[in-house]
């Protein structure tokens, strides 16, 4: 560091650093975060989304109870948040490992059958009561409600909207490259390291002394991800978006804050990295001067 020429590398190589920090901070939390389903799913107990699912699907069917002549309590049983919770989890795994690459179908796996015994017994009650024959029309009409209940419950557990996005070809786009997300990580860290390695060379006189220009190059990156998040978070900023449905609404929101929470948790952890990086130079440099003073304190 006395040398200017050295001064000026290592703040250039720190410039460095702390893009490449930024870069690698963001990777690391869409990769391990945004895109990791054991991180994701938490959501659902954390919002409550099997309750505001359920909500949601006794309105429809209550207000569809007109235009198809089949009460809601037909649907009741199929639609308690202990049944739909599973099935809320379960598009959510589907759906994030269809982005990641890991399967070839986006699609909700449920087994309806006691719904459609309880509908099957609906139209048989009803056509005993009212003279109704059997024949294909009635055997279709028992076939179209069944389809339908097993599509609208689907539809409403697909609470991030996955086959929407397909529908739109969002997600075919974003399938194309979130798989590259984790060479991004690696790419992103590797650069950390190398400016890591840069600075210690540049220093390779006072080693110790790439420990100061590490931690800087930490906290800087630190405070500029750092400030933005809490700002996002204590503004409740993605409260923002217009979602309709109550249970989209919770589900991304709860998602976008979950990643804003992991890029705070990296920050901080960053900042305590810096400060020890800080403590290391300061305890070797310290050992470093007493041992020069030693020196030549005996010539």
């Amino acid at each position: 560091m006395k040398r200017t020429s050295t001064y000026i590398t290592c703040v250039i190589l720190t410039v460095f650093l702390i893009f490449s920090c930024i870069l690698a901070f963001l990777a690391g939390s869409v990769r391990f975060r945004m895109l990791n389903t054991e991180a994701v799913l938490p959501v659902v107990t954390e919002q409550q989304l099997a309750n505001k699912v359920s909500n949601t699907l006794q309105t429809e069917f209550k207000a569809a109870e007109s235009a198809s002549g089949i009460p809601a309590s037909v649907y009741a049983d199929a639609i308690t948040p202990d049944k739909l919770e599973p099935m809320i989890a379960d598009g959510i795994s589907n759906g994030f490992a269809y982005l990641r690459g890991d399967t070839a179908k986006l699609e909700i796996r449920h087994d309806f059958s006691e719904l459609d015994d309880q509908i099957t017994a609906f139209f048989e009650d009803y056509a005993a009561k009212h003279n109704v024959i059997k024949d294909d029309t009635y055997h279709e009409a028992v076939k179209t409600a069944k389809a339908n209940a097993a599509e609208r419950i689907l539809s409403a557990c697909d609470v991030f909207r996955f086959q929407s996005l397909a529908d739109t070809g969002v997600l075919k786009t974003a399938r194309t490259y979130i798989p590259w997300a984790g060479y991004a990580v690696a790419a992103a860290f590797g650069t950390v390291i190398l400016f890591i390695l840069l600075l210690f060379f540049a220093n390779h006189r006072e080693p110790e002394t790439g420990f100061y220009w590490i931690g800087t190059g930490a906290l800087i990156a630190s405070v500029l991800l750092l400030i933005p998040a809490l700002w996002l978070k204590h503004t409740r900023w993605f409260d923002r978006f217009a979602v309709k449905t109550d249970h989209t609404f919770a589900a991304v929101t709860g998602y976008l804050y979950g990643g804003t929470n992991a890029v705070i948790r990296t920050a901080v952890w960053s900042i305590i990295a810096a400060v020890g990086c800080y403590l290391i130079f300061g305890l070797l440099h310290g050992i470093r001067r007493r041992k020069h003073t030693i020196r030549h304190a005996k010539h």
